[in-house]
């Protein structure tokens, strides 16, 4: 049985974008996780800085949690390093990494009129 070349070639051309689409949801679902790290540290910042100096107790509690979200920022920062390590030399890879950033944070109820408004702007 003879397998026309045209056909053979739009099959291989088929299994490359499917194999390509996969890393993109993966790649997407990476930034999305930096993306809602950097979120809840921004929710704990804004709430640290409308606390009453004075309750000491609130205060320590956003600490912590400012001090846990960005351990898992490191982690996830690392954890992306490891992964896309070879490609991060790449400007096209960081301008899509900081395209897609900005496209997730805009999802972030805190992030500020200003912050938004510029992401907005310069989403591609």
């Amino acid at each position: 049985m003879k397998i026309n070349p045209i056909i053979s070639i739009f099959l291989i051309a088929l299994i490359i974008i499917v194999s390509g689409c996969g890393k993109n949801k993966e790649f997407k679902k990476d930034v999305a996780n930096i993306a809602d790290a950097m979120c809840k540290n921004i929710e704990i910042m804004s709430k640290l800085k409308a606390a009453n100096p004075q309750d000491s107790i609130v205060l320590n509690g956003l600490q912590l949690k400012a001090h846990n979200v960005q351990t898992e920022m490191t982690i996830l920062y690392t954890a992306f390093r490891q992964k896309y390590g070879n490609k991060l030399k790449d400007s096209i890879f960081n301008k899509d990494f900081a395209n897609e950033l900005r496209k997730a944070m805009l999802s972030c109820q805190y992030l500020s009129k200003d912050d938004r408004d510029r992401f907005e702007k310069e989403i591609k």
